[in-house]
């Protein structure tokens, strides 16, 4: 028997290979995580899509610090520390001690000024590896938990790509800050409580406080972002059905508990 009539179809028409996830199909895992999930392998090609999501997260920390509003901001807190100092201390100290006093705070409000530009530029990069790390890492726990074979390739991807909703929150609290020409934002359902008239008494003004606290801890974009892992662990099968849910759920309202003690944290 002729060999060649025995080949299957598979065979004679191999299946073409898939196209691995790359940086073009992150817009779509944004809008319709499914299709891209269903691509992911265990296989380490997400190294632009890691590249990419670091250095747009460094340009839009430079860009914030070209607006100058991080200048302005430590520089109005330097003048209301002189003008503190010159209050308490004008008529008490001598004045060769007072003068060196405003040098200290002058000198701290550089440092302040260096260190808060870094926080845009080098933390917040940092930042966010550490938490696609972290993240990975403790689904990773969790998948093992299970009894299936945990994937950290393919929990990687899922995580870096979801971090891009991280990339688009950066996006509008930059947009909003330019706006309003300052960087006290806010994106989250808090700010809805604040849009509020004013309390006409101090009982309605305290539980406006407080619901806008605890709101402050729930933003849109952390929920969008968990919406995206639960999805690509589901399509991936590293967590199906509730397991996946229930995983992302305790961790955002692990998130959303840590959010609300710093806003109730005392200053």
């Amino acid at each position: 028997m002729n060999p060649v009539a025995t080949m299957t179809m598979e065979q004679a028409w191999p299946t073409p290979k898939r196209r691995q996830v790359g940086v073009l199909d992150i817009p779509l895992a944004l809008l319709s995580p499914g299709r891209v999930f269903a691509r992911v392998e265990n296989v380490a090609s997400y190294g632009w899509i890691f590249l990419t999501l670091l250095t747009v997260v460094t340009m839009i920390g430079w860009a914030t610090v070209q607006t100058g509003l991080i200048d302005r901001q430590v520089a109005e807190r330097l003048a209301a520390t002189e003008a503190e100092l010159e209050k308490q201390h004008y008529d008490i100290v001598a004045r060769s001690a007072f003068r060196q006093m405003l040098e200290d705070a002058r000198k701290q409000g550089e440092f302040d000024l260096l260190m808060s530009r870094a926080s845009h530029v080098v933390a917040r990069p940092l930042y966010v590896l550490a938490s696609v790390l972290g993240i990975s890492a403790l689904l990773y726990g969790v998948v093992a938990l299970t009894g299936k074979k945990p994937e950290w390739h393919t929990l990687m991807t899922i995580v870096l790509l979801a971090c891009y909703v991280d990339v688009v929150q950066l996006l509008v609290r930059f947009v909003l800050m330019w706006r309003y020409a300052s960087l006290d934002v806010d994106d989250s359902f808090g700010v809805f409580v604040r849009l509020l008239p004013v309390a006409a008494n101090e009982q309605a003004a305290q539980t406006a406080t407080l619901v806008g606290n605890c709101l402050s801890g729930i933003s849109p974009f952390a929920i969008w972002f968990w919406v995206v892992v639960s999805m690509g662990l589901s399509r991936t099968t590293q967590l199906l059905g509730w397991r996946g849910r229930l995983t992302c759920l305790l961790f955002w309202m692990a998130a959303v508990v840590a959010k609300v003690g710093i806003a109730f944290a005392p200053i």
